[in-house]
């Protein structure tokens, strides 16, 4: 072979090389886009299928749910159930019914104090003086005031039941009273306020009923005086905490007002102090490293027992404030409600 035909021979094989190479790319581009077009097509199937089938769910998620529907239902109906135990509902009354309703709370409650051995006060009304005198409620009020005389009857036979000594008195939300007039001042302050565009606050009365804003509950006050020993407060609390109705202790003052007043013995004055208290170093001994008073002033007497006792047998005034909560008698979600 000669050495001029070399060139031809080289460059023939690099092109047969070249065409290999060529030939295997395109030969390995042709599976994988034939590998990629049946993907595509495969998933263009799956689209068109979920695109055209009806949009409700299967029939085992639709039990599925209707299942836990019901489990969850069933645990709200028991929970309000369990939250109105102690509350009687509603129901229609007029002036003279309500005549009636208080007379018979009034005397059964006295009646109950006295088989008890309960001291009460003359003249009490259970926080209903107005109307014990004979003064009618108006229409509107009655309603809110028979739930406050309910209320107010629970409550006391909780005190008798525990075994109190003495109910000093029992004060209610007096919600129908008159409004007090709004001051000058405060009204020209509302108008210009109003007039820098700024809202105005909703005015809400002490007196007012206290609403849940979703409509689950109300809520009333109570406070309680009366006297009692610790075993029957705790007896109290631990009856106010089984519910039935559901009532939450806000606050609780124990007050001994047969407590002996302590009197600090009176102080020495600087003119005496300097000579009680060299006489006192000259004469008095300590132990080595016992603490001495500051000062060179005596320790301060020990108090008589009958002034450090700070509880005994007297029967210390209790004050007692709760909170009255009446549920709604009907879940607050209505029919046909859909579900998030």
């Amino acid at each position: 072979m000669s050495r001029k035909h070399m060139p031809l021979l080289i460059g023939g094989a690099v092109v047969l090389l070249l065409a290999l190479a060529l030939g295997y790319w395109l030969f390995s581009a042709r599976s994988r886009y034939r590998e990629e077009t049946d993907a595509l097509e495969q998933s263009q199937n799956r689209l068109n299928r979920l695109s055209t089938r009806d949009v409700f769910p299967s029939d085992a998620n639709v039990e599925t749910m209707e299942r836990q529907l019901d489990i969850y239902q069933d645990y709200l109906d028991g929970l309000f159930q369990t939250m109105r135990e102690g509350q009687r509902p509603q129901e229609p009354i007029n002036r003279d019914r309500f005549r009636q309703l208080l007379e018979q709370t009034l005397r059964r409650l006295v009646q109950a104090a006295r088989a008890k051995s309960i001291v009460l006060p003359p003249d009490l009304a259970f926080g209903f003086q107005r109307y014990a005198a004979g003064t009618p409620p108006e229409e509107e009020h009655l309603d809110r005031l028979v739930d406050q005389l309910r209320s107010v009857s629970i409550l006391c036979a909780v005190l008798y039941e525990a075994g109190i000594g003495e109910l000093v008195s029992v004060e209610r939300t007096v919600f129908e009273e008159d409004t007090p007039a709004v001051p000058v001042e405060e009204e020209y302050g509302r108008r210009r306020s109003r007039g820098r565009g700024e809202p105005e606050p909703e005015v809400v009365k002490a007196t007012d009923l206290v609403r849940d804003p979703d409509g689950l509950f109300t809520r009333e006050r109570y406070v309680l005086s009366y006297r009692a020993q610790d075993e029957a407060n705790w007896k109290v609390l631990d009856r106010l905490s089984k519910g039935a109705p559901f009532v939450v202790v806000s606050k609780m003052e124990i007050v001994n007002s047969a407590r002996p007043p302590v009197v600090p013995p009176p102080a020495p004055s600087v003119a005496e102090e300097g000579p009680r208290a060299s006489a006192a170093a000259a004469t008095a001994w300590q132990a080595p490293g016992a603490a001495r008073p500051a000062g060179g002033r005596e320790a301060p007497a020990i108090l008589p027992r009958e002034l450090r006792v700070v509880a005994g047998q007297e029967l210390p005034q209790v004050r007692l404030e709760v909170d009255v909560y009446r549920f709604v008698q009907e879940a607050p979600a209505e029919e046909g409600e859909e579900n998030p």
